[in-house]
Formats: structure tokens, C-alpha cells, sequence
């Protein structure tokens, strides 16, 4: 089959009578920062079209979603019950597509993010019932920790904050995009800074070949910047026994981890394939 012009598939979803279209490389993506994206049109609509690019065919289906800690626990670290109701409510509302058949959610059950991406990791470490684990789970638009104690005995603590994630890294790309006549979208910008030891792809983006070291620079420099405001966020749990990394910035912020946790190399551990953690978890589940 000939892949070209007018191969890409468009996606025109409408929720309560306001229109949305789908294009992974527009310059107009919405922003996902505010946790209020956990029980809004967006979060819906990036759950619908997950599901309609996962080869399946629409159909009823019952869906385990997550909530960040800080939203799924109570500062006393018992389960947000209207929360957990809001993100429900949220996922049942239809959801209609141009021209297209959706999916039918028919049932949602709720977990917290993060900590249950390590449940496989503290059994195969042989975790200790006294042992404290440190669980930072770092997304695109929120930084999530809890401390487990032992094999998942018990949570002790949680810690959230909606304004540390790796679009800090990627805000700090496209601005440096921008200034290297190479406008472009944040998709395009989170390639950059995945491969950012790839030279030659980076000069495929930035349009002034005299810029690529600059935009690079400007990429490692962020990324510090975001390895340091998270290891001052999380400084009042330096002493628990064990450090796991999960989500899509677990890797950009391991050496500050490292530095600032003086524990065995061994004892502080990225996560195998660190964004699909939880969702391996939950399945074993």
C-alpha cells in the first residue's frame, strides 16, 4: 500500500457538543499540566483514542484507569473516595466521532499511579518488612512519590506536585526550537530530547545548522534544572532504604537521584521500560 499524501487518519471528536480533532504534530496542543486534566474533556478523549489505535474493534470494554497519588490518597493517605468518584464520572460521559463507531465504556475501577508500578520489583528484591521504599514517578506534567513500607504493607506518605514534569524539559526545547527557525510542535520537540545524543537527527529538525549545539545544550541544561527541582521536592524522604524510578522521566532524572541519595547503586533502580511500569503492573493485577 502507497503511504503519502492524505495517509494520516483524522480524528473529529465531539463531547457535549464542543468539537476536537486529533493531529500529532499541530502547533496548538492542549496543555495538560493543571490536574483538572484528570477529570475533563482531555483525559477522555486521549482515553477514546488510545482505544481507537489499539487495533481493537470498538465495543463495550471495562476500563483500570489511575489517578495521581496525591489526587487518589488523602494527606492522611486513605483513599480519596470523591476523587475516585469525579475520574469515574468523567470516563462514563459518551463521546461521539465523526463518521466512526466508538468504544463503550461500561465499567471503571480507579488505582493510584505509581506505586503499584514496583509491586513485581519489591518481591523479586526480597524487600524487608521494615525496609522503606521511596517511589518517584515522574510524568509529563506531574511529579508523583509515595513511600511504601516492606512488600507494599503499608503507605506512609505521599507527595505530589502538578508543576514538575518533563514539559519543563520540553517547553525549554521548543523555546530553543523557535529561536533556531525550527517552529515546531511538542511531539516533534519530546523526539528531540529522547534522542538527543543522535546528532544527526537533531540537525533533521533545527532548520539553522549553526543552532544544533545551542538547542542541545539548551535540552541537557533543562533537563539538570529538572533533576535538581525534583530531588529538592522530594528532600524530606532522604532517608528511606531504597529509591525506584518510574514514568517517562524516570531516566532524565536518575544521575540527580543518585547524587542526592547516598545509598548502594543497587538499592536505587530505574524501572525495565519505565512509562510501561504501572500499566504491567495493573495487568498482573
Amino acid at each position: 500500500m502507497h503511504v503519502g499524501i492524505g495517509s494520516r487518519e483524522t480524528y473529529n471528536y465531539e463531547i457535549d457538543g464542543i468539537k476536537y480533532t486529533f493531529d500529532d504534530v499541530s502547533h496548538q496542543a492542549i496543555n495538560t499540566t493543571n490536574i483538572e486534566y484528570q477529570y475533563g474533556d482531555t483525559n477522555l478523549l486521549a482515553v477514546h483514542h488510545a482505544l481507537l489505535t489499539s487495533g481493537l474493534e470498538p465495543q463495550p470494554v471495562s476500563l483500570t484507569v489511575t489517578l495521581p497519588i496525591s489526587e487518589f490518597y488523602t494527606s492522611d493517605c486513605q483513599q480519596n473516595d470523591v476523587n475516585i468518584q469525579r475520574k469515574i464520572d468523567n470516563l462514563l460521559r459518551p463521546v461521539l466521532l465523526n463518521k466512526r463507531d466508538v468504544f463503550t465504556i461500561a465499567s471503571v475501577e480507579v488505582m493510584p499511579e505509581s506505586l503499584p508500578a514496583v509491586l513485581t520489583q519489591l518481591e523479586e528484591a526480597g524487600v524487608g518488612p521494615l525496609e522503606t521504599s521511596l517511589v518517584i514517578d515522574l510524568g509529563g506534567t506531574t511529579l508523583d512519590a509515595g513511600v511504601l513500607v516492606g512488600q507494599f504493607e503499608d503507605v506512609s506518605a505521599i507527595h505530589g506536585n502538578s508543576t514538575i514534569g518533563v514539559s519543563m524539559v520540553t517547553q525549554a526545547t521548543l523555546t530553543a526550537l523557535r529561536m533556531s527557525e525550527s517552529d515546531t510542535s511538542a511531539f516533534v520537540a519530546d523526539q528531540l530530547i529522547q534522542r538527543r545524543d543522535d546528532r544527526a537527527f537533531a540537525a533533521t529538525v533545527v532548520n539553522d545548522e549553526s543552532k544544533v549545539d545551542y538547542v542541545l545544550e539548551t535540552i541537557s541544561s533543562a533537563i539538570e534544572k529538572l533533576g535538581q527541582r525534583v530531588v529538592n521536592e522530594l528532600s524530606g524522604h532522604r532517608h528511606v532504604n531504597r529509591v525506584w524510578l518510574v514514568g517517562g522521566g524516570a531516566s532524565l532524572i536518575e544521575n540527580a537521584v543518585r547524587r542526592a541519595w547516598k545509598l548502594a547503586p543497587d538499592r536505587i533502580v530505574v524501572i525495565n521500560e519505565p512509562q510501561l511500569a504501572l500499566a504491567r503492573e495493573l495487568v498482573l493485577l
